[in-house]
């Protein structure tokens, strides 16, 4: 009896020893995010000289023109992340410390333990494709830290949700050029929200104050974030980032022409279950948008037609997909449409641009495109490529034992520096 426990003990202690080292090695760090980043960075700064401002400076003596170079390049803003659950986020010190939290106040949002998000579901009865659910954040990348204007400790709430109603003008604009028997399928208490305003203005009310409760939990996430990443000796790794930002600048005739990067590190701008009323379609306000009635509307695609990623719209952790990098990169990029945008029907904090005097600025946090920093670092791609006739599909070698992924958000940046509080115009 004693040898068949002592096998059985032994037997355990394997298997225990064997999932934590599978799991350890599904996951990264902040040094990780950091090594993956730069490597990255060539491929998606995209560097380039764009133009000439020209600005007035007056005197006692007189007036004269000065210039500066206005330039384009991209910054690495945010880590967007996607997991089953916090045990094993893919980035194990930062986003596993702020997934711990988002869980215990999504729990406490649904008064109901969350269950694990799920890997892929079962399959759906008339169909072979699987469902996947994921949960998902959004937290400033480090590398930031080189070339921004200041940290702050960012993490969601419910300004940005408070103002959704005011986006229902616009979201009418749209049914109106929709098909008209689509409105058909949508539930009566969509129709509802839509033919009165008052409704859907008691349903956003009451979802804020329910989250208000829960303001002081979420306010923990970002010192949680900060301090623990910082924790990570990654200071040589920026100097690295920051001698390369500067290479790019140097390359076009001014080594101090960088546009700031308007993200905060280690801000948490969005965090899935501290958004469950809506990531889980608890209160379901993204059902308002066409694109979640309309196929082939607002899809992850880069041909308008056959697409084999999936849909943008309903914003939400669940995604009719098989293949699980193709299913983390839809979700990426439903996360970046809402972190980059005003009033979306979410409990998130906007990433928008702090604008700071010392530039002019043409553009700033837009046009996002995506690089992977788990498993596999890569440069910068444009998901929703049609792979439907090819041998591989996007994203096969890149699977991972959890199914986690991370990717970095990049976004452009435009601007000259300003030489005087006179800006005359630019060229172009």
């Amino acid at each position: 009896m004693r040898t068949a426990t002592a096998r059985l003990a032994r037997f355990l202690a394997a298997l225990a020893l064997t999932w934590a080292t599978v799991h350890a090695n599904a996951q990264t760090n902040t040094m990780g995010v950091v090594s993956a980043t730069l490597a990255s960075a060539p491929s998606c700064i995209s560097y380039r000289v764009t133009g000439v401002c020209f600005f007035l400076r007056c005197t006692p003596f007189g007036c004269t023109v000065e210039t500066s170079i206005r330039v384009s390049h991209y910054m690495p803003d945010v880590v967007v992340s996607t997991f089953n659950d916090q045990y094993i986020h893919p980035w194990r010190d930062v986003g596993g410390a702020v997934s711990t939290i988002g869980d215990r106040i999504g729990n406490a949002m649904l008064s109901t333990p969350l269950d694990a998000s799920g890997n892929t579901g079962e399959a759906k009865q008339s169909t072979a494709e699987p469902t996947t659910n994921k949960n998902a954040d959004a937290i400033g990348n480090p590398v930031v830290l080189v070339n921004n204007v200041g940290t702050n400790l960012v993490v969601p709430g419910v300004t940005e949700l408070m103002n959704f109603p005011s986006t229902l003008p616009q979201i009418m604009r749209e049914w109106a050029t929709a098909p008209a028997s689509l409105i058909t399928n949508v539930p009566s208490e969509v129709v509802g929200w839509m033919t009165n305003p008052s409704t859907l203005l008691n349903t956003v009310t009451g979802a804020s104050n329910l989250v208000g409760g829960m303001m002081p939990d979420i306010g923990s996430m970002s010192p949680t974030a900060s301090s623990t990443g910082n924790q990570s000796s990654f200071q040589g790794q920026l100097q690295q980032f920051k001698t390369m930002l500067d290479g790019a600048a140097a390359s076009g005739g001014d080594n101090d022409l960088l546009c700031p990067s308007s993200a905060d590190a280690f801000g948490v701008y969005f965090q899935s279950d501290a958004d469950s009323y809506f990531w889980r379609s608890m209160i379901p306000l993204d059902l308002l948008y066409v694109g979640s009635w309309l196929p082939g509307y607002r899809e992850v695609s880069q041909t308008g037609g056959l697409n084999t990623w999936g849909s943008i719209y309903p914003r939400q952790g669940q995604l009719v997909q098989q293949h699980p990098v193709k299913a983390s990169a839809v979700f990426a990029k439903r996360v970046s449409t809402i972190i980059l945008n005003p009033a979306q029907p979410h409990i998130y904090s906007r990433l928008r641009g702090k604008s700071p005097r010392s530039y002019v600025w043409f553009a700033q946090v837009a046009d996002p495109k995506f690089s992977m920093v788990y498993p596999l670092p890569s440069g910068c791609t444009t998901f929703g490529e049609n792979d439907s006739v090819s041998l591989v599909s996007y994203g096969d070698g890149r699977t991972t034992p959890t199914n986690g992924h991370v990717w970095n958000m990049w976004t452009r940046y435009e601007c000259c520096k300003r030489k005087t509080e006179i800006f005359l115009f630019a060229v172009p």
